[in-house]
């Protein structure tokens, strides 16, 4: 597959990550009660999120050659990957506030930019 490909699953898994996230975030900011298919949507949209952007984002690294000796901020990304996994659940138990949340997850999304354009701990 071309670098081009996997670029643009990663940024797929990317945007609906971001969309789980916020689908969730704000009916429970409202108080609405997210069930049926509301529920179902945000919670695939972001558990396939997570998947693409995870496969997307070692076939990037593998097409540039840095998939067998990962360098620093890769694992930096990998461990925005974990937090943002784990952050469905708080944003479904402690969405009621949602301001800092928010800030945070736009916070973390602007951190693994940084850390792909970048490049920082580069050897």
């Amino acid at each position: 597959m071309s670098y081009e490909f996997y670029k643009i699953l990663h940024l797929t898994g990317v945007i609906l990550v971001f969309s789980g996230l916020m689908g969730l975030l704000t009916p429970v900011m409202a108080g609405i009660p997210v069930e049926g298919k509301l529920k179902k949507m945000v919670f695939m949209s972001h558990g396939i999120g997570l998947f693409l952007a995870l496969v997307g984002g070692f076939g990037l690294l593998a097409r540039l050659g840095m998939a067998r000796e990962m360098p620093t901020w890769v694992y930096g990304k990998l461990a925005i990957w974990l937090i943002l996994g784990g952050a469905i659940s708080l944003v479904k138990r402690k969405g009621r506030y949602g301001g800092p949340i928010f800030l945070t997850l736009v916070a973390l999304f602007i951190a693994a930019s940084y850390l792909a354009v970048v490049k920082p701990f580069t050897v």
